[in-house]
């Protein structure tokens, strides 16, 4: 008896470490998602109304929606884009920071470049507290770059670094001050393509600072053509290369991830730690835009891998 009890729990055991490895399946509504992971309490914040905010206590199986971040709009936002509409908030970049939570977030108007990157914290992700820390970037129709999609990178040194574009001249890089978030030094292009590339992600793994971004097209549902490639170089100010040594300057890209028979248009990813945050359009739900969350593993020469659409 004592030995089939014993059988019985190793059995228990080992079911309840299978429910533990199951990856999460994370598919609410979101567009333009990024992470941040406290234990298995789960953060997503997405473009939408005020900033929308997504928390997940079971390390991403469930959700649920939290407020947005803001009820009214900052005083610069009107002037610093004087056609932006309302609440109407894109793609954020959720971190911590010196004992805070702080996101960075663009307001614009679709299809044009006059833009703008603020910046605000709070005490935690799911506060209600949030306060303006004002304009970190902007362009207007004169620039040859757009101030959307910024992504935080904090490299092994201490040194923080700003990146941010979509189309026009394609991706920019610069210092932030550790102190204000705000920009230091020189801004300069560290990838582009005339077909399209926008939604920047940096990372460091190993001796390589990895560059993550989604090439062609969003935003046209099940017609979206988004999809995920990348490059890496020895220094965050790059070059950028991908696998066939072909600079990102010049339209490189390793292909990473693209749309399935379903899943159409995966893009706007963020990473964090082992996992990619993105979303795609999903043709059983009318080409809606739904949150993605993939495990990512590395080849033996360095390079990421992650399952591919269905």
């Amino acid at each position: 008896m004592r030995a089939l009890w014993a059988l019985v729990a190793a059995l228990a055991l080992l079911l309840a470490a299978r429910v533990d490895a199951v990856e999460p399946q994370a598919e609410p509504g979101a567009h333009d998602p990024t992470l941040l992971i406290q234990h298995d309490h789960w953060f997503v914040f997405t473009t939408g109304r005020g900033l929308q905010r997504l928390e997940s206590a079971d390390a991403g199986r469930t959700w649920q929606r939290l407020a947005p971040v803001f009820t009214a709009p900052p005083a610069w936002w009107l002037e610093a884009v004087p056609e932006h509409k309302g609440l109407d908030v894109w793609a954020p970049k959720l971190f911590e920071h010196r004992g805070r939570t702080w996101v960075l977030y663009s307001i614009s108007t679709f299809g044009k470049n006059r833009s703008a990157i603020g910046l605000a914290s709070s005490a935690g992700p799911d506060g209600n507290d949030w306060r303006d820390e004002g304009l970190v970037v902007a362009s207007t129709a004169a620039d040859d770059f757009n101030a959307i999609d910024p992504d935080l990178f904090a490299d092994t040194d201490g040194r923080l670094w700003l990146s941010y574009g979509s189309f026009w001249g394609g991706i920019r890089l610069t210092e932030l001050s550790a102190d204000t978030l705000k920009p230091i030094g020189e801004s300069s292009f560290i990838a582009r393509r005339k077909g399209g590339i926008e939604a920047p992600t940096l990372v460091r793994h190993g001796d390589w600072v990895y560059l993550f971004a989604s090439y062609d097209l969003c935003c046209k549902g099940a017609n979206s053509t988004y999809n995920v490639r990348v490059g890496r170089a020895r220094s965050v100010t790059g070059p950028y290369l991908d696998r066939d040594g072909k600079n990102l300057l010049d339209a490189g890209g390793t292909p990473l991830l693209a749309g399935g028979a379903r899943w159409k248009g995966p893009g706007h990813q963020d990473v964090v730690g082992d996992w990619l945050v993105h979303h795609a359009y999903d043709t059983e739900r009318g080409g809606k835009a739904h949150l993605r969350i993939k495990r990512l593993s590395w080849t033996a020469d360095g390079w990421p891998v992650i399952p591919q659409e269905e």
